[in-house]
């Protein structure tokens, strides 16, 4: 890796971490701001909810609380669960749900990505033809129709109806439960990779060193997979992050209709109980997968297409 690549590397390393720094204050203000407070039960006086806020440190100025938020996160303290977990770690708790979630989103990805991908290849190769409009009506309805509704038709016609799969998930299977909602998660990923995969296919099929390798009688399998598809991964790789991180984000409804423990349950259950640690913890979390992906995607293009590792050099 030469000097450029490095020092462009480290800028958006600086700039991530700016941007982080930047996130987190905006969320801790916004948790603050929410109508209620963590200790909204009607069983406690205003005395004891008094001695609450002392204990958690919530009754000092906003600013004094978040540069001592920030200060025990920067040493993995992510403090302790007010509301919903009473003084468990948060980082605990957060961190064995946002496995699960992790997993569900890779799983989708990487399934959704090798079946959109051989979609969007065989449309372009088979363009204007009804395989062709079969394969675009499929990425229509796969964009148009929300994951959560994919979830609930297929809990009602696999899990119900046929029971090929548990309706919840289930700790005793954990691969078995995992099906439908990765299921369901992937169908929009197949959808956009397809779409992608087509438009690019079509455009680098149609340039002229491809022209030109054909003309020097090279077999359809080699021009499409050393040649065409290299060129043509570039605008599918750039969707993948913010794919992944939408679908860790969309987990959260079909998390819910399908009872799977994920990173999104305890979000939405912290939101209505006003845990700020859980929240912020959670939130946090996205944004930085969000901003890592991102910085891993555009170092990959310089490994991908050397022009783009000199534009950068420039």
């Amino acid at each position: 890796m030469d000097k450029s690549m490095l020092k462009y590397i480290g800028k958006r390393l600086l700039i991530s971490a700016i941007t982080l720094f930047v996130i987190l204050f905006v969320l801790f203000l916004m948790t603050r701001l929410m109508p209620g407070s963590p200790f909204n039960s009607e069983k406690l006086s205003r005395d004891q909810i008094a001695i609450l806020n002392a204990k958690y440190g919530l009754d000092k100025p906003v600013i004094v609380q978040f540069f001592a938020y920030l200060s025990n996160m920067i040493k993995g303290d992510f403090g302790v669960s007010y509301q919903l977990y009473p003084d468990q770690s948060v980082a605990e708790l957060v961190m064995d749900r946002a496995k699960i979630s992790f997993i569900y989103g890779i799983a989708a990805t990487l399934f959704g990505t090798i079946v959109g991908m051989a979609l969007g290849i065989f449309a372009a190769l088979k363009r204007n033809t009804i395989w062709d409009t079969i394969a675009t009506v499929i990425s229509v309805l796969g964009v148009s129709i929300p994951s959560f509704v994919f979830a609930l038709l297929m809990v009602i016609l696999f899990g119900v109806n046929l029971q090929w799969a548990p309706v919840a998930y289930n700790e005793a299977q954990p691969i078995t439960s995992s099906v439908l909602p990765v299921l369901a998660l992937s169908m929009s990923v197949i959808a956009n990779v397809a779409r992608f995969t087509r438009t690019e296919m079509i455009s680098v099929l149609g340039s002229e060193y491809i022209t030109l390798a054909m003309a020097k009688g090279l077999d359809q399998k080699t021009l499409i997979l050393r040649h065409a598809l290299r060129n043509a991964l570039i605008p599918v790789i750039t969707i993948l992050g913010p794919i992944l991180v939408n679908l860790m984000t969309g987990t959260m409804v079909v998390e819910q209709i399908c009872g799977v423990p994920g990173l999104g349950t305890i979000l939405i259950n912290s939101i209505h109980a006003n845990d700020y640690n859980i929240i912020m913890a959670c939130s946090f979390l996205y944004a930085a997968m969000y901003i890592l992906i991102v910085l891993a995607i555009d170092v990959s293009y310089g490994f991908i297409d050397p022009r783009i590792r000199l534009g950068k050099g420039e």
